[in-house]
């Protein structure tokens, strides 16, 4: 039983340790710059960078906890032939927290808002990655002429 409490101690201190050395890390290190702009999705703010020029604006749908910058390799080979954005969901990277978590609604209504907010136009060719392909399966269905 000494054992375990010794362990368990153990394990409290340096999640403890941790959580402060990670706090004071958050305060003094600056905010990075987002690479794109923070469009209004009423009353919040979504990071959306789009690159490239042509049409059909290719979107990229980041997996389950990732964002934006997780496309930094393939973005600027598509932005070569065509435009393309990609966003940080609601509460990932330089997005402010939705009201909900990563609802298949409320994701492709913030997606739909944000583009719209940005003076983006369809056609759309959309790309998900894990989660993000759930993602853009309902933002077709929803958006399907």
């Amino acid at each position: 039983m000494t054992r375990f409490l010794t362990y368990r101690t153990f394990m409290l201190l340096f999640l403890f340790g941790f959580l402060q050395f990670e706090t004071r890390v958050s305060a003094d290190t600056p905010a990075e710059v987002p690479p794109g702009k923070l469009v209004d999705v009423g009353g919040r703010k979504l990071h959306l960078y789009c690159t490239g020029k042509g049409s059909p604006t290719v979107i990229l749908e980041s997996g389950a906890g990732s964002f934006a910058i997780d496309w930094a390799l393939v973005q600027p080979e598509v932005a070569k032939t065509t435009r393309v954005c990609s966003y940080d969901r609601a509460g990932y990277g330089w997005s402010d927290p939705g009201p909900e978590e990563d609802t298949v609604e409320q994701v492709t209504h913030d997606l739909e808002t944000a583009m719209r907010s940005a003076g983006e136009h369809p056609p759309y060719v959309l790309v998900g990655q894990s989660i993000g392909g759930l993602f853009v399966r309902w933002y077709q269905h929803e958006h399907s002429q």
